[in-house]
């Protein structure tokens, strides 16, 4: 390809504003329906002693879709097919949602996704409303005090990040919390995440005797013109979705929905 006709490529700097302006920074419910995309931060296993396998390992990531088959509770059964050990994607928007998981009773407590810190959300646990207030004010909840592996103060309602990223011309959904996260927070620090394809792979970690695969994030490209125009329209197509979940808001299917994805999650947690 010759110099000009790769410079006539690149996107201006009039698109990139425009995707500026409508990627969040770290400060700008209530829910978008997508498929999921995860990664296995430790090994699955089943079976006990001699018999026990590994059926998943660590370090693999996979999609995870609503199937229309029911388990024995008349619930649609989700299928995780996996993808690899790294893959190429988009990351077009960035949420937030507050969770935490007991795992002495294994009932979780979680907010709706949301895209402000200022915004008051219902904080549910087990299907019931139990609190309301802002993030940093459920936080605060002295139930939710605990103490860091480093001895300072925290919540243990943690404030995760939803991304949503385009990988083979779909949109699924990423949840990210733990060291995977702060990894994302560092990569988004040093570029604008929807301007380029990202390639997700994972590496290695270790604190004391747990082990566990951390996601890693890397810039492959940055788009070019068309494709920043296509960005652009889809990030629209999230916003607006947005607005209107958020006009007719409805918390039972909300819970209901993450209920859904939590049961089978319980397994897989990324540190």
């Amino acid at each position: 390809m010759k110099k000009e006709t790769a410079l006539a490529n690149t996107m201006s700097e009039e698109q990139l504003a425009l995707m500026r302006e409508s990627y969040p920074v770290e400060e700008r419910a209530q829910r978008i329906m997508l498929p999921r995309l995860g990664l296995y931060s430790k090994d699955v296993t089943e079976g006990k002693g001699k018999s026990m396998k590994v059926i998943a390992e660590a370090g693999t990531f996979y999609t995870e879709k609503q199937t229309e088959e029911l388990d024995e509770n008349s619930k649609k059964i989700f299928a995780k097919t996996e993808i690899g050990t790294k893959f190429e994607g988009i990351i077009l928007y960035r949420r937030y949602q507050l969770r935490h998981y007991n795992s002495a009773d294994e009932i979780y407590t979680s907010s709706p996704v949301y895209d402000s810190k200022d915004e008051v959300l219902p904080l549910f646990r087990d299907k019931q409303e139990v609190d309301k207030g802002t993030p940093a004010e459920l936080q605060s909840r002295k139930e939710y005090q605990g103490v860091s592996a480093k001895g300072k103060p925290m919540s243990k309602l943690e404030e995760n990040r939803i991304l949503y990223v385009l990988y083979k011309d779909e949109l699924y959904q990423l949840n990210l919390r733990g060291t995977s996260m702060y990894a994302f927070l560092s990569y988004a620090r040093k570029t604008l995440p929807p301007s380029v394809i990202t390639r997700f792979s994972s590496e290695e970690k270790e604190a004391g005797t747990i082990a566990w695969n951390q996601m890693t994030f890397e810039v492959v490209r940055q788009l070019d013109a068309k494709e920043g125009a296509t960005i652009m329209a889809k990030i629209d197509e999230i916003c607006e979705a947005i607005k209107a979940e958020k006009a007719q808001y409805v918390v039972p299917e909300v819970v209901k929905a993450d209920r859904e994805f939590e049961e089978i999650g319980k397994k897989d947690k990324t540190f």
